[in-house]
């Protein structure tokens, strides 16, 4: 396969020269520190121009040169890395069970994280939180208002839907409905935040910090509450029309059938089984150790979930011809593991005739994607080398 770090070049014009900024820090991102001539060769710039961008970023202290590389023939040279202070960010997941406060650095390292856990997610008291969470940062100096990139929001599309199967009251919806979250949020914390679905915030995580950095095409799947994902398309994150590429939940199971993959592969039916078996809905939220507990329910939801996430993934395949399938979600990593192992099983059983079978990889981020997914989202929108940045709308 094609290393990512060739398949963007970059442009001497002077009027694109924040796009090519963006492409030095996201081959430094992919490769790891890089002397200026290394970049250069990689990107298609000239070593003039790449002198001239890295001096700039170091002296904005986004990058951080390394020590000098001595033995070979000439001038020792010099790599350039990220520099993890350089910049911070906050994202917010709103779930449905939770709802978690991540601050981040340039590098994806989480500095605090914050979290509450309910039955049902009810507006006012997820604003107190946030309000609450966010005077904590700042008062403690854990965020530094100058490097702040911004403050990214991500929750499940339509939050106010599904609340009945949640076990939460009736007027929990027309709160959520009533409710502009992104002016509640600004006035709570002073910064107008960015937002986007949180399954494809999370793949915008794994873009940035995880496995998706390897695979140019790729299919992100999260299993939370609701299994969700997003797509990346030759080593861009693509939104959507309407903000819901990648949303494996809605594909349906079979043809004489409404049933969905959400039916069949989400934490729901978990917590479904947990309740038929006397136990609370929130035990696997609130007790991390409880996974091992009932290790049993545990097993047989992977056995259930994992066919329909294989089919899920040939269809994906047939269509876009993936690199790979990642898998993540809000459980633990022997949980993780043994849902890869059960959907390569599944995936077996398919026929992939006439089509490339995709790897089916175990994603990075866990518990905190969603999160690290609304905190990437102001790193993406000022450092990412987003093709789209190069086009303009017709005159």
């Amino acid at each position: 396969m094609q290393s990512r770090a060739t398949q963007s070049r970059g442009s001497n014009q002077v009027a694109v020269r924040q796009y090519n900024e963006r492409l030095v820090l996201q081959t430094i991102r992919l490769n790891g520190a890089l002397p200026k001539a290394e970049l250069a060769r990689l990107i298609g710039l000239t070593p003039q121009t790449v002198t001239h961008i890295v001096r700039d970023l170091e002296a904005d202290g986004l990058l951080v040169r390394g020590e000098p590389e001595r033995g070979r023939v000439g001038q020792p040279s010099v790599p350039f890395d990220l520099n993890p202070d350089g910049a911070q960010s906050i994202g917010i997941h709103i779930g449905r069970r939770s709802t978690e406060i991540v601050l981040i650095n340039q590098i994806g390292h989480i500095l605090a994280k914050l979290n509450t856990v309910y039955a049902y997610p009810e507006p006012e008291a997820i604003l107190s939180f946030i309000t609450a969470s966010y005077r904590s940062l700042t008062k403690r100096k854990a965020c530094h208002p100058n490097r702040l990139m911004g403050v990214g929001v991500c929750e499940p599309g339509n939050i106010a839907g599904w609340q009945q199967l949640l076990g939460a009251p009736p007027d929990i919806i027309d709160h959520w409905n009533a409710l502009d979250l992104g002016r509640a949020i600004e006035r709570a914390i002073g910064v107008t935040p960015l937002f986007c679905n949180d399954a494809t915030a999370a793949c915008g995580a794994e873009l940035l910090f995880g496995q998706g950095r390897h695979y140019a095409n790729h299919l992100y799947t999260y299993i939370g509450s609701f299994i969700g994902g997003g797509l990346v398309i030759d080593g861009n994150l693509v939104i959507g029309r309407g903000g819901n590429a990648g949303a494996i939940g809605s594909m349906p199971l079979s043809p004489s059938s409404r049933e969905q993959l959400i039916d069949r592969s989400s934490l729901l039916q978990l917590e479904e089984a947990l309740v038929a078996s006397g136990l609370d809905r929130t035990t696997l939220w609130k007790d991390p150790q409880g996974w091992e507990e009932h290790q049993g329910l545990v097993s047989k939801w992977i056995r259930d979930a994992a066919p329909g996430i294989a089919m899920a993934a040939l269809s994906a395949t047939a269509l876009l011809e993936l690199d790979a399938l990642i898998i993540d979600g809000a459980f633990p990593d022997w949980v993780k593991t043994e849902l890869v192992i059960a959907i390569e099983q599944a995936a077996n059983n398919l026929n992939w005739e006439g089509i490339e079978r995709t790897f089916i990889v175990e994603g990075t981020c866990g518990f905190h994607a969603r999160a690290m997914g609304g905190a990437s989202l102001p790193l993406l929108s000022q450092f990412a080398a987003d093709h789209q940045s190069l086009m303009k709308a017709p005159a």
